[in-house]
């Protein structure tokens, strides 16, 4: 299940480790100027550059401007397929195989089961728009409500573009192609993208194509980049530019090859741990996830105001996330102290924002949790989810803020009322 989105990320990754991780602002409209700095011609040994137009007529690894240009004008084109052939083959085929093998472990119908439930959380999203945003119980919140609103529907639709793909059913996933992935639902992704980002200030995906690269220093197999202007940092210090290498036979910018190469270490490990598909027992986990899922799902659509919808998301939480952590791991499994799982905590009663913030970090502390928790309020509760490897004994010992009324070891969770005596 946690690794059902693992394909579009990497999908993603060719767009995003440009525009964030390749060094620079992308958004430069109206320059499209390639500088190659002082790359050496390996014909002459003297200085040479390359423009825009020369893409179609030099191999994708004689200059890597070309080949991110390429991905770049690909991109603003909204043709995904761009961002597919910037991976290396290497990269395409390990893809592949990862979708191809979880197919194989997967149970069919948990999996279209899930897609009709994530599908119904999707409309009711739509429906309860008015009670999502702005709502002060919600991390939503803190985005600008005014742009959230005017993209809400166009965002939604995204979800539905992958809802409704062929990703729903196991047997095209068994079959999976990220070429073909790419033209087809991967464009149409993209396309939609490409639409909210032109209601945005600047257009930054629309722009990327105008992007200035520089090649500050290249080899025959390494280089190094500015995509965009370069702003010096807070501290005054020069922003490093990228490093790009040569992987089968084409640039590619190579801490995203490393990063990626790690995200597939980790979805294989998840796949070879999952159990075979049409397990009794796994299945019997995962049903009681959905289960779980769309009994909440029913409170959220009942709820007509932002403290019952928030109470409904909260019951959610508690429903829903220790089944799923239990789910997703093997039964043989042992969980020793260096597996990190989730710890819920509700604080009951009415909570001014200071105390529910100095409470929050508590917890954070006894957990010895660098991640976010996830928090959702309403007027008469805060539930908090916590990632830690520490036992609920050891938070329990450690909450002195309030008295703890309850403790569930099955649903991983803990019931405290501030401002009361142990």
């Amino acid at each position: 299940m946690r690794q059902c989105g693992l394909a579009l990320a990497l999908f993603a990754a060719g767009i995003f480790g440009l525009v964030v991780g390749c060094g620079g602002n992308t958004n430069v409209p109206g320059d499209s100027k390639i500088d190659n700095g002082p790359r050496v011609d390996a014909a002459d040994g003297q200085p040479a550059t390359s423009e825009a137009g020369d893409v179609k007529d030099i191999p994708v690894a004689e200059d890597p401007s070309l080949a991110v240009r390429r991905v770049l004008q690909g991109v603003q084109d909204g043709q995904a397929a761009a961002i597919w052939a910037f991976l290396p083959s290497r990269h395409q085929k390990d893809i592949n195989a990862l979708v191809r093998n979880f197919a194989d472990k997967m149970d069919a119908k948990i999996w279209n089961r899930t897609f009709v439930s994530l599908k119904r959380l999707v409309d009711i999203a739509r429906t309860k728009k008015g009670l999502l945003i702005n709502n002060p119980g919600l991390p939503l919140r803190e985005l600008d409500q005014k742009q959230l609103d005017e993209n809400w529907l166009a965002l939604l639709e995204l979800f539905d573009t992958l809802l409704t793909s062929e990703l729903k059913d196991v047997k095209t996933l068994a079959t999976f192609d990220g070429k073909t992935f790419s033209a087809g639902t991967g464009t149409q992704f993209l396309k939609q993208l490409l639409a909210i980002s032109s209601n945005e200030q600047g257009d930054p995906l629309g722009q990327l194509a105008d992007s200035k690269i520089t090649v500050v220093d290249r080899t025959s197999d390494q280089a190094h980049l500015h995509i965009g202007e370069v702003q010096p940092a807070e501290d005054g210090a020069p922003v490093p530019p990228s490093q790009f290498i040569v992987i089968d036979g084409q640039w590619f910018p190579s801490d995203l090859s490393a990063a990626l190469e790690e995200t597939l270490r980790l979805g294989n490990d998840s796949v070879a741990a999952m159990p075979a598909a049409g397990t009794d027992a796994s299945r019997k986990k995962w049903l009681a996830v959905l289960d779980a899922l769309d009994t909440s799902a029913a409170s959220l659509e009942k709820a007509e105001s932002p403290e019952a919808f928030n109470k409904a998301l909260a019951d959610a939480q508690l429903a829903v996330i220790p089944l799923l952590v239990a789910a997703s791991t093997p039964s043989d499994e042992p969980r020793d102290s260096n597996v990190a799982t989730s710890i819920t905590v509700v604080l009951q009663g009415a909570i001014d924002e200071k105390a529910r913030r100095d409470h929050i970090a508590t917890l954070r502390i006894l957990a010895k949790s660098d991640e976010v928790p996830d928090v959702t309020s309403s007027n008469d509760a805060t539930t908090v989810i916590l990632s830690t490897s520490q036992s609920i004994q050891t938070l329990v010992d450690g909450i002195k803020f309030g008295k703890v009324t309850r403790i569930d070891e099955r649903k991983r969770t803990i019931t405290v009322v501030p401002g009361q005596r142990q």
